[in-house]
């Protein structure tokens, strides 16, 4: 029986029949004939159809290989014309794929089925996406005809090696995308309906002119996924035209390329390369714990968490490199050993892995001590939560009130909190108890000096009040605004204050007495630099706003979104904001440039520590949500990845990785200690 294509399917496999393995010095006598080579592709076809039960292995074998012989059949590549035209397309789509790749900025988001940034292709960001749709390609051996069998099958590999003990395993070729993935275009998979014989195109303008001129030709679809971009994890797959036979060869290795090259280019013209598939350089994780060794890329693909730990020190050379991506559902987590850390920030930057704390909750406001350890949040309809390990637990503390705003000294031991319609809280032993101060007001915001001994409050459409007892008494200033937020320099006397629909206000004499700055706008949220000289604001469905001169002059940074909180640190170059419905935005500029971080959420609030390396944020009927520089030392921290996730640690000496890349959901924590 011969081979019936209406058995083959697509979305399971596809068959690649290529010339002989690269180092074999038999090369030369396996590539010469093309009509063995037809025969070998039509016999492929028929082994694949009796792997999926379509007819017998020994008989359909023997048939196709020997139909090779009384083929004629008209093929897209008997038109050398025809067949240069298709190359050239296929080449132009690769060019043209390159030269857009290089025009698009580095931080462009990645879309499935879209052309990344140069970027992504170069720092591996594309092949690690890809990693968890990938495809295994296995490789066989016919020792009978001297040729190899492709297929992505694993069902039609172990049936292949159970029942044909001619056909050597040879293992895994390399990986293409099952599914679409950023930076990754289809390819195309034609049959010819005369000949027995597939051919593959990532360019849709040569899959267009053979539909359009070649009747015989029939398009199963996609068969997989690759890349028209050269990149880090990503090879070339080589496209080869035998006149001869009217067909194409393909080989992803680049000895084997130079050796048809170098022995048969009478017959085997080289076309370039066709497009870019996986290198398959990951080890694919069955089990639920590895050992990582250096350099090494895996796969976690189970329904539990997977455990990797991190290779010891004295393993590791400056330079070397881990990687990991998560195929299963339990996703993964990187264990450290002793002395061992992750910086999760580049450096010079600011931390960009965020981490959900606590329960969904009314957060309203969140607080941070200098070091980023003490932290407070503020529930509306809810209590008061402090944290005194960088977010990763949290206490309720104090009544349940309509809290609004939170604020804290340095050291993180004096608080005080103000919920709208009611009175000024102050705590002076970290959250533990708290007393009531002034009077019930529509409080909004409130700010403290260093010390927690000078404060300021403000109420919509009511005066600022400020305190230079730490909260004990409070004196009115100014006039009756719809006061939206406060700030305060490190010794409390350079004061900032806006007005929703009005103007900025800013204070030198520890808010005696107010002068109005800029113009009337939506303000939300103001935050200052220790010294008071830098400020920035953020206006609701407008622009941030930055002053260098102490409020005097300001400039308009970024794009109009729905701002809602902002917060700096002590320099005023490590900035962070949040839009509700958007996402968070940090600089690392003092706010000329803006790079937006984790997913869009109703952002409700967000502080920072000193030298702006940890930060947390607040979401309105959310969790909060921790970013740090680094994970903590030794045994205690640990990185961890959902699946669909991917992350790339380099190790920098001394017990120190950097994370130079990730993607999708990758957090820090802590073991108990």
């Amino acid at each position: 029986m011969g081979p019936k294509h209406q058995t083959f399917q697509p979305w399971r496999e596809f068959l690649r029949c290529c010339k002989g393995v690269a180092l074999n010095s038999n090369i030369r006598s396996r590539t010469r004939s093309s009509r063995l080579h037809h025969a070998i592709l039509v016999a492929g076809l028929a082994l694949l159809l009796s792997a999926c039960g379509g007819g017998n292995s020994g008989t359909g074998l023997a048939k196709a290989a020997g139909s090779s012989t009384t083929s004629a059949a008209l093929s897209p590549s008997e038109s050398v014309d025809l067949q240069a035209q298709g190359a050239a397309l296929n080449t132009q789509e690769l060019d043209d794929a390159q030269t857009q790749a290089e025009s698009l900025p580095d931080n462009t988001p990645l879309v499935d089925g879209q052309t990344a940034p140069l970027a992504a292709y170069k720092s591996g960001l594309v092949a690690k996406s890809a990693a968890v749709v990938q495809l295994p390609v296995y490789r066989f051996y016919n020792s009978q005809t001297g040729t190899h069998f492709y297929t992505s099958s694993s069902t039609e590999r172990n049936s292949v090696q159970a029942t044909l003990a001619y056909m050597s395993y040879e293992g895994q070729a390399f990986l293409a995308a099952a599914q679409p993935s950023p930076g990754l275009k289809p390819v195309y998979r034609f049959f010819n309906t005369q000949s027995g014989v597939h051919f593959y195109t990532i360019s849709a303008d040569e899959r267009d002119l053979i539909q359009a001129n070649l009747p015989q030709f029939s398009l199963e679809g996609i068969a997989y996924y690759a890349s028209a971009v050269a990149g880090t994890s990503l090879k070339p797959l080589y496209r080869f035209f035998l006149s001869n036979a009217g067909t194409h060869f393909y080989t992803a290795s680049a000895t084997e390329r130079q050796n048809v090259q170098d022995t048969l280019s009478a017959t085997h013209t080289y076309e370039g390369v066709g497009y870019y598939v996986l290198t398959g350089d990951c080890t694919l994780l069955n089990g639920t714990a590895q050992q990582a060794t250096p350099n090494a890329c895996y796969l976690a693909n189970n329904a539990a968490e997977v455990a990797i730990t991190l290779p010891p020190s004295a393993d590791l050379a400056v330079g070397d490199t881990l990687r990991v991506s998560g195929l299963g559902a339990g996703g993964w987590r990187i264990s450290q050993n002793a002395s061992q850390t992750v910086q999760t920030t580049l450096p010079g930057a600011q931390p960009f892995v965020w981490t959900p704390r606590d329960s969904d909750r009314n957060w309203q406001s969140v607080a941070s001590s200098a070091d980023g350890n003490k932290m407070v949040a503020a529930a509306n309809g809810g209590q008061i939560y402090t944290s005194i390990d960088a977010g990763l637990t949290w206490t309720p503390r104090g009544p349940s009130r309509n809290w609004r705003s939170v604020a804290s000294s340095s050291d993180g031991n004096k608080l005080v909190a103000l919920p709208y319609g009611g009175q000024i809280y102050t705590s002076l032993d970290a959250g533990l108890t708290w007393s009531p101060r002034d009077s019930d007001r529509t409080w909004t915001s409130v700010a403290a000096s260093t010390d927690d001994n000078k404060l300021v409050a403000v109420p919509y459409g009511g005066q600022i009040y400020t305190s230079v007892d730490a909260g004990l008494t409070w004196t009115p200033r100014d006039s009756d605004r719809n006061w939206q937020s406060v700030a305060s320099s490190a010794d409390g006397n350079k004061l900032v204050a806006v007005a929703y629909g009005g103007q900025i206000y800013t204070s030198i004499d520890a808010g005696l007495t107010w002068t109005p700055r800029d113009s009337n706008r939506n303000w939300q949220s103001v935050a200052s630099s220790a010294d008071g000289n830098k400020l920035v604001a953020v206006a609701y469905g407008g622009q941030i706003y930055t002053s260098v001169d102490a409020g005097l002059s300001w400039t308009s940074r970024d794009s109009n979104r729905n701002w809602q909180s902002v917060a700096s640190s002590t320099d005023g170059n490590n900035l962070v904001t949040v839009a509700v419905g958007g996402q968070i935005y940090t600089s690392s500029d003092a706010g000329i440039t803006w790079t937006a971080r984790e997913s869009s959420r109703a952002w409700i609030s967000v502080a920072s520590s000193a030298d702006g390396k940890k930060l947390v944020a607040g979401v309105n009927g959310g969790q909060i949500y921790t970013a740090q520089s680094s994970t903590p030392p030794g045994t205690a921290g640990y990185l961890q990845g959902a699946t669909g996730s991917s992350i790339e640690l380099k190790y920098l000496g001394n017990g120190v990785f950097e994370m130079v890349n990730s993607s999708g959901t990758v957090s820090v924590g802590a073991n108990p200690v």
